[in-house]
Formats: structure tokens, C-alpha cells, sequence
């Protein structure tokens, strides 16, 4: 037994299932538990630290797990367990993925090149192989030959062709002559191999084979395939195992495999567990994960336990993604509490996914819904998010709402929500829509938007409009904002007026605000003008 076995005994502890082989049947019957490896004391103060180390990779806490390799390979430079702990120092730096894949290569080039007959160095060879194939779709075509070099297809096909071959032949001696090479062999790839093959095997022994390997392999790409070679199972026995993988499962990634794995096999009678692992999930993730397992059940049964969820879980995250996974069901309960949560929900972030969540649904009754959020919200924040998600849904009746909201709402941001929504609804089709918000609105705020708007619907083709409604308006502050918007068309067409305004408007606001926008027009024609304007300048410098 290699020494990994004391760090993934810990996993063969809580785990602790393999099915015997028997006449025919199978059963749960054997409790697999760490044994001690030889010349290695697991209650060492380097041991220990290793564990704890290695117990941050599993865990994925990439920031901690870093500098806590780090320092233990510092500390027990000859420590027997410094090797593997270099190994997954490079691991952890490809994984979190801070300092880029080429310094990842390195990394893993300079263990393989250190520790070339290390337990790990197929592995780490597998992982240049994968940066390195990476690399090269980047354009970086230096890594090529390195590849070429690491990489031995053909060979790994014979081996492949030669174990199917042999589990083809049949019978228990072929079963057993393949679990003693994977017993005797040190690379990672054969054993992964040997457990891809075991999976089409129909045999308890197979199975106990692959239990075992799922909980004792110190490799976690060999642990991954032997649990997708169980998931694939979709027997009783399998189910058991995946269960107990969530329940006790040090490894992150190795319950959420699992979890993914239970999901796939849309048996209702896994409900009870994915919702109870759902909301009793310290982990975050686990729960997320859970709860997508559960998406995938096609029952009403399972539609009722996300919303379960939704209401009970203790994590938002878990939440949020029950909350997606109910829109994606489509399921006919969903409009009823996403418009529960829109108008009660206190997590704002969970309020904003209801809201987006029910004008998504694109139906007359998803509107009707977001309209009744609109007039019923306890809050202002939630009548701008009901007003976004009604831009969202768009349709002449949405555009109807949005104008009518951006016209008559007393809160100004609730008002400039609506004209920004109404943009996003309307898109440059209906200049009309913001002509009317501009001539109807109070607020200045409101009415530069609806100008603002209107521009970036018609284009230079709102020229004529602008100009009209500059020699309409008596608000100085509208009329400065107006031209304004002239000079950000460019237009020839606007030289014209802003000539006449610099030179006969009343007021020297005005007056300066036209020059400003003809230098900013910045034509040649527009220079004209201006030199016009120089031309007729009296000599307290004020523009006649």
C-alpha cells in the first residue's frame, strides 16, 4: 500500500463501502479502514501537517492551501511526504490559476524533470499534456514539440485495446489477473484505465473492485473515473455508494460528482435526500449542487422540493439556485411565488432573480404578474427592478406600462428607471414613445433622458425634431440640453438655428450655449458661422 493510503484512509473511514462478490448477488458487507503504511508514522508532526495541507486541496481553498504546501515543504525539506506535497503545490497553481498556464507548465515541468519516477509524475505529465494542448490553440506553437514528446498515443491505445481485450475473454481469472495489474501498477493512467474497463464488467467483483478504488486510489483523476464508472451502475448498490460519497466525502469535487451522478439517474426516489442535503449543506456548493441534482428529477415531486428549498435554506446561494432551477423547469407553480418573493423577499438579490425570473417567462400572465409587483411593492427599489424586468419582457403592452410610469411616477430615479427600460424595451424603433415622455414629463432629469433617448433612436434623422423642439421650448435649462444633443449629431442640418439662437435669443446663457455647440459640430460650415459670429462682435466682446 502506498503511503497516500493514511491521507485517503481518512476517506476509506467515512466511506467505508465495497460490495463482495457472492454466487450471483451482491450486498453491502465490507468496512474499509486506513491501514498503518509501512515506515510511515501517520501521527508525526510532518504527517499531520501534510494531511492538514492536503486536506485544503480537497476542500478547493486554493488561497489557503498554497501557502500551507508552501510552508510545509519548507519546513520538512526530507520529510516523505515533501514530494507529494511539491506535486500538488503545482497542482494548486494550476487549479486557482493566478499566476497563468505557462508558469503551470513550468511548474509541473520542473517537478516532472526533479521527480521523474515519482508516484505522480504521469499525472503531472497528463496535466502538461492538457496546458500544453491549451497553449498551443493559443497560438503558442513552441509547446508543441513538448507535447509530442510526453504524449505516447499509440502505446496507451494497444494498452487500452489489450485490457478490453482481456475483460472480453471472460471469466474470473481474466477479472482477476485485471485487479492484480491494477494492484501492481504504479501509473496513474493504467489504473484509470483498468477502472473504465471494470465499468462495462457486470460482475460484484468488478463493482467491489471499483468501490474500493473510488475510496483508496491516491490519484483523484483514477477516484473519478472509477465513481463515474459506478454512477453509470444505476443500481441499488451504486446509489448507496454516491450517497455516502456526499454524506462523508472529504473532496469537494468528488461529492459533486457524485451528486451530478444521482441527478443523471431522475429516479423521484431520491428526492428526500438531494432536499434534505440541500438545505442541511454547510457548504455552499454541495448545496448548489444538490439542488441541481434535483433539477434534473422530472417530477412534480421534485419541482415541489425546490421550492421547499427556496423557502427554507439556510444559504442564499442554495436558494438562488433553486430559484434557477425552478425557472428553468418551467414549472406551472413558479409565477406564483416568484411573485410571492418579488414583492416579500428581503435578500435583494434573490428579489431581483423573482423579478427577471417572471418577465423571462414571456407570457400574459408573467406581465399581469410583473404589473402586480409594480402596484404592490413595498418599496421603491423593487418597482425599479419590476420596471427593468418589464423592459426585458418588451411587447407594445410592456412599452405601454414603461411610458406611463415615466410620465407619472412621483419618485424621479423610479421615473428615470422606466425611460431607461422603456430604451431597452422600444429599442430605435418608436422615437415617438420618448418624444411624448419629453413633452409630458416634469422633471428636467426625465425630460433630458427622453432627449437623450430619442437621439440614439433616429440618429442624425432626429435633427429636424431636435430643432423643432428648440425653438418650441422656454425652459433655458431644456433648451441648453437640446443643443447640447445638436452638437453631438455633428449635423450640418443644426448650423443653421444655432446661428440664428447665437446671435438674436435674449438670453447670453443661451447665446454662449449655441456657440459652444456649433465649435463643437466643428464642420467647416459650422466654422463659418462662427467666424460670422466674430464678425458682428462689439467691443465689449458680447455676441449680437
Amino acid at each position: 500500500m502506498r503511503k497516500h493510503a493514511i491521507v485517503f484512509g481518512i476517506i476509506g473511514l467515512v466511506l467505508g463501502l465495497v460490495l463482495t462478490a457472492g454466487a450471483g448477488t451482491s450486498g453491502v458487507r465490507t468496512i474499509l479502514t486506513s491501514g498503518a503504511v509501512p515506515g510511515i508514522d501517520a501521527q508525526t508532526p510532518d504527517s499531520k501537517e501534510y494531511q492538514a495541507a492536503y486536506l485544503l486541496v480537497l476542500e478547493e481553498k486554493w488561497e489557503q492551501a498554497g501557502p500551507a504546501l508552501a510552508a510545509f515543504i519548507k519546513k520538512y525539506p526530507s520529510s516523505p511526504w515533501t514530494v507529494d506535497a511539491k506535486y500538488w503545490a503545482c497542482y494548486v497553481m494550476d487549479e486557482a490559476d493566478e499566476a497563468g498556464p505557462e508558469e503551470a507548465f513550468k511548474a509541473y515541468q520542473a517537478f516532472v524533470n526533479a521527480y521523474p519516477s515519482s508516484d505522480w509524475a504521469d499525472e503531472a505529465r497528463a496535466k502538461m499534456v492538457r496546458i500544453g494542448r491549451h497553449l498551443v490553440e493559443r497560438g503558442k506553437r513552441e509547446y508543441e514539440a513538448i507535447i509530442k514528446a510526453i504524449e505516447k498515443t499509440g502505446d496507451e491505445e494497444v494498452t487500452l485495446a489489450a485490457l478490453y481485450a482481456l475483460a472480453e475473454s471472460g471469466g474470473e481469472n481474466a477479472l482477476q489477473t485485471m485487479i492484480e495489474l491494477y494492484d501492481q501498477s504504479k501509473s496513474s493512467r493504467m489504473r484509470s484505465r483498468i477502472a473504465l474497463v471494470l465499468g462495462d464488467i457486470e460482475s460484484p467483483k468488478a463493482f467491489q473492485k471499483l468501490a474500493e478504488i473510488v475510496v483508496k486510489d491516491p490519484s483523484p483523476y483514477v477516484r473519478f473515473d472509477a465513481l463515474q464508472a459506478i454512477a453509470e451502475k444505476k443500481n441499488p448498490e451504486a446509489v448507496l455508494i454516491l450517497k455516502n460519497i456526499v454524506d462523508k466525502e472529504p473532496s469537494l469535487e468528488a461529492r459533486r460528482t457524485a451528486l451530478e451522478a444521482l441527478g443523471e439517474m431522475n429516479d423521484p426516489g431520491l428526492i428526500p435526500f438531494l432536499k434534505q442535503t440541500s438545505l442541511a449543506a454547510s457548504n455552499g456548493q454541495i448545496g448548489e449542487a444538490a439542488v441541481m441534482a434535483l433539477g434534473e428529477i422530472k417530477s412534480k415531486d421534485a419541482g415541489a422540493a425546490l421550492r421547499e428549498i427556496v423557502a427554507g435554506a439556510k444559504s442564499s446561494d442554495v436558494r438562488r439556485a433553486a430559484l434557477h432551477m425552478i425557472a428553468e423547469r418551467k414549472d406551472p407553480e413558479a409565477l406564483a411565488l416568484f411573485q410571492k418573493l418579488a414583492m416579500t423577499e428581503s435578500d435583494e438579490d434573490l428579489r431581483s432573480q423573482a423579478l427577471m425570473s417572471i418577465g423571462e417567462m414571456k407570457s400574459k400572465e408573467s406581465l399581469a404578474s410583473l404589473k402586480a409587483v409594480l402596484a404592490g411593492a413595498r418599496n421603491e427599489e423593487t418597482r425599479r427592478e419590476a420596471l427593468r424586468a418589464i423592459g426585458e419582457f418588451g411587447g407594445a403592452e410592456a412599452e405601454g406600462i414603461l411610458l406611463a410610469a415615466a410620465l407619472s411616477e412621483k419618485d424621479e430615479e423610479t421615473a428615470q428607471t422606466a425611460v431607461e427600460a422603456l430604451s431597452e424595451a422600444a429599442g430605435e424603433t418608436k422615437p415617438e414613445l420618448f418624444l411624448n415622455i419629453f413633452k409630458g414629463a416634469k422633471p428636467r432629469e426625465i425630460r433630458l433622458m427622453a432627449l437623450s433617448a430619442l437621439l440614439q433612436s433616429r440618429g442624425n434623422a432626429a435633427v429636424p425634431t431636435l430643432i423643432q423642439l428648440m425653438k418650441d421650448e422656454k425652459d433655458l435649462d431644456m433648451k441648453n440640453g437640446v443643443m447640447t444633443l445638436l452638437a453631438k449629431t455633428k449635423s450640418d442640418e443644426a448650423v443653421a438655428v444655432l446661428l440664428d439662437t447665437a446671435k438674436n435669443d435674449t438670453e447670453v446663457e443661451v447665446r454662449t450655449a449655441a456657440v459652444s455647440a456649433l465649435g463643437r459640430i466643428g464642420t467647416p460650415k459650422a466654422r463659418e458661422a462662427l467666424m460670422e459670429i466674430l464678425k458682428k462682435k462689439d467691443g465689449d466682446g458680447a455676441v449680437r
